[in-house]
């Protein structure tokens, strides 16, 4: 029979269709990846339990061969929480196939998550080695991995990979903070404006490349950066907390106590938060909220040097030198190699009238950092009340040599070393005691420390800020 041009065989008979078509079953059995797009779909969808029971029934169905079945399993597993059950799952799926560069990326990120790094490091290379394109998200990690084993080197060199090969605001975060550690500034300057040519819609990289700016001391640009990241999103704490460090410094209290009330709503375990806000009543005398503010952020952090030098300084202001006293021991012994620290407990001995033990720590704040005058003026007053004239004449001689290099030198230290030199003349007893009526107001004064500059960055410490620290 013809029909369009060609033979056409009709079946009349039932049996020969149903014969066929099982036959057509045998010879073609149902594809084992069938169900991989249902399996997706409910992932993504957030229709977790669903998932799990297909992934069980198609583990079972295919015998174990489902190599796709078992990613999704170890992704769910992942974000669980489940990280050893996800990397066993990874390790069965990787048998199924040994050049999958996405399983073995999978297995790699499961060790770095159990602090198996070195193990994470190698297989990340090995994936570098199977992969034929660039991935900058397995450049990123193992720029992470070389980072916690310290290869600052290498990290360096995947980051930069990372953000060459993806241009994401991830790469360009992870190389700026690198570049930070390693006190690379004018590097990490040019890879946070590069990264927000690049993304500029990215709250990160405008916080991050803003307090950059900021711990460099450019405040303008820094204000720039995180205003901009404010107009993105209006709740971001770490902007708030830079442009309320900003105002802090230029004496704008209450618009900087606006800012941090803010911040802390969402950000309510924030020890700088803390901090800035304690210090900013302390700036207006308001002692008892500044010291509830800072115990707050101890609370937080109780190994955190700055909110201890701070509550020193707090409960020097006042009048309990001897709870001042404690607070600054606990500084120095947190941070021995600051002379900021020593300042403090040599002031809080001079209250507690033990000028001899006050003089040992003001010398060792003079040593740690020799290039201060605040410091030297200090140990020159301490040796002035001790009696020790001609220390005390070596000590004025330094401050001077200070003046003629360039030192900023302020105005309060001059005044003090003018007062000094008036009385270069006097003869001071060895055994005489700091609240001597001889001890002039100015002479008192002068030693209270300064508040420490939440923020500013000292260059031979920056790279021991802890990431949320204005």
């Amino acid at each position: 029979m013809l029909q369009n041009g060609k033979e056409y065989i009709q079946h009349t008979s039932h049996l020969g269709k149903t014969s066929i078509k099982d036959a057509a079953e045998n010879l073609e059995p149902a594809a084992m990846e069938k169900l991989n797009w249902l399996i997706h779909l409910q992932h993504v969808r957030g229709e977790i339990n669903s998932c799990k029971d297909l992934i069980k029934n198609e583990i079972a169905r295919s015998q174990g061969k489902n190599e796709y079945v078992y990613y999704k399993q170890g992704i769910l597993l992942k974000q669980e929480g489940n990280v050893q059950l996800a990397l066993d799952t990874f390790q069965k799926c990787l048998k199924l196939n040994q050049q999958n560069i996405l399983i073995l990326r999978e297995v790699a990120k499961c060790l770095f998550e159990m602090g198996r790094f070195h193990l994470a490091l190698n297989a990340f290379l090995e994936a570098e080695q199977l992969s034929k394109n660039p991935d900058w998200q397995l450049y990123y990690y193992t720029a992470r991995t070389y980072m916690k084993l310290g290869n600052s080197e290498k990290s360096v060199e995947y980051a930069h990979k990372s953000a060459k090969a993806g241009k994401q605001e991830e790469s360009y975060a992870l190389l700026m903070k690198i570049l930070i550690s390693v006190r690379d500034f004018p590097a990490a300057i040019v890879v946070a404006n590069t990264g927000v040519e690049a993304c500029p819609d990215s709250v990160t990289l405008l916080t991050e490349s803003g307090l950059l700016y900021l711990k460099i001391g450019q405040s303008q640009y820094a204000f720039e950066r995180l205003s901009q990241a404010l107009a993105l999103d209006q709740t971001c704490a770490k902007a708030l907390l830079g442009i309320g460090y900003i105002t802090h410094k230029h004496d704008e209290y209450d618009v900087a106590l606006s800012k941090y009330k803010i911040a802390v709503l969402y950000e309510p375990e924030s020890v700088a938060l803390w901090n800035n806000i304690g210090m900013c009543f302390y700036a207006k005398q308001k002692y008892i909220a500044a010291v509830s503010c800072l115990k707050r952020g101890l609370w937080l952090a109780p190994l955190n040097w700055k909110l201890l030098y701070n509550l020193g300084l707090v409960h020097l202001a006042t009048g309990q030198p001897a709870s001042g006293f404690n607070f600054a021991c606990a500084a120095v012994n947190l941070r021995p190699d600051l002379g900021e620290c020593f300042a403090l407990l040599g002031h809080t001995l001079f209250e507690l009238k033990d000028t001899e033990n006050a003089l040992r720590a003001t010398k060792q704040a003079h040593s740690l950092v020799p290039t201060d005058a605040t410091f030297t003026a200090n140990t020159a007053l301490l040796l002035h009340l001790a009696g020790a004239q001609a220390e005390y004449e070596e000590y004025i001689n330094k401050f001077m040599k200070l003046c003629e290099d360039g030192h900023t030198i302020s105005q309060e230290a001059s005044n003090l070393v003018e007062i000094l030199k008036a009385n270069i003349t006097s003869n001071i007893n060895n055994d005489k005691i700091p609240d001597d009526p001889k001890v002039s107001s100015e002479e008192h004064d002068f030693l209270a420390p300064q508040e420490h500059p939440q923020g500013q960055v000292n260059q031979e410490n920056s790279n021991e800020l802890q990431d949320d620290e204005v």
